[in-house]
């Protein structure tokens, strides 16, 4: 696949926005530093030169029912298996975008649909994973940020190769990806993201994006769709979406 690099970017995400229209599918967007990174509901991540992993793929499904959700657990759940490989460390994936060794977050993905709202012609996936950070700049990044941060460096003691690593993810974006082209399913991502999800069988409390009521659910599963299946204090089944739902980890019951 075509694969650019560069030095600077202000992100990935918005160079693979400005060329998805005369991008091959399978373009690959990496760059050493990012100026400005937004992961999701405006949320930033802090970015360290020419450590860490950032890098945008497109994307372009012909003739499917494009979900958001369903590109989120193809990306975390290839992500999860590289690091596992690579750097065979245990992670989870926190509901619905990033991945966390011992509760501190060690990557972040983020799936955007290009063209037209109404009618999107492709998805562009964003994956940032911090590797070879230093204990003292995580240090001064968690001052920064809701969720404490790591490294893999950090936790492995030693710096990973992230040319091998980037070629795993991309290796299982690619497996996930064909399952989708080919069957419409997402069933290898989503069993790899429910067997290593942080939430299932735990109770939460969940806000509405852009509300304050919190209130307490039940995680029962994650769906073929990348949805929670939750059940509220009533009892009663609900399905919510990662594009409506924020979980307040910092306080879970």
């Amino acid at each position: 696949r075509t694969i650019i690099q560069y030095d600077t970017l202000t992100a990935t995400y918005s160079k693979a926005k400005n060329i998805f229209n005369k991008s091959p599918e399978g373009t690959v967007i990496l760059s050493e530093k990012q100026e400005k990174c937004n992961v999701r509901f405006t949320d930033k991540w802090i970015c360290c030169d020419d450590k860490n992993i950032h890098l945008s793929v497109i994307l372009k499904p012909t003739g499917k029912n494009l979900v958001k959700s369903k590109f989120d657990v193809i990306a975390c759940a290839s992500v999860w298996e590289a690091i596992k490989e690579i750097c065979n460390v245990n992670c989870e994936i926190k509901w619905p975008n990033d991945i966390l060794i011992n509760g501190n977050k060690i990557s972040s993905v983020s799936c955007d649909f290009a063209g037209k709202i109404s009618e999107p012609s492709g998805v562009i996936l964003t994956i940032n994973i911090n590797c070879n950070t230093d204990i003292d700049e995580i240090t001064k990044i968690n001052e920064e940020v809701k969720l404490p941060a790591t490294s893999l460096k950090i936790e492995t003691g030693t710096d990973v190769q992230r040319e091998e690593l980037i070629g795993k993810i991309l290796g299982n974006i690619e497996k996930n990806y064909e399952e989708f082209s080919d069957k419409d399913t997402i069933t290898n991502a989503v069993n790899v993201y429910v067997q290593n999800s942080s939430v299932i069988n735990e109770t939460i409390e969940t806000v509405k994006k852009g509300k304050k009521t919190v209130r307490k659910v039940f995680v029962k599963n994650i769906d073929n769709e990348g949805c929670l299946v939750v059940t509220n204090k009533k009892g009663n089944e609900e399905i919510l979406s990662p594009g409506e739902t924020i979980i307040i980890y910092e306080k879970k019951a």
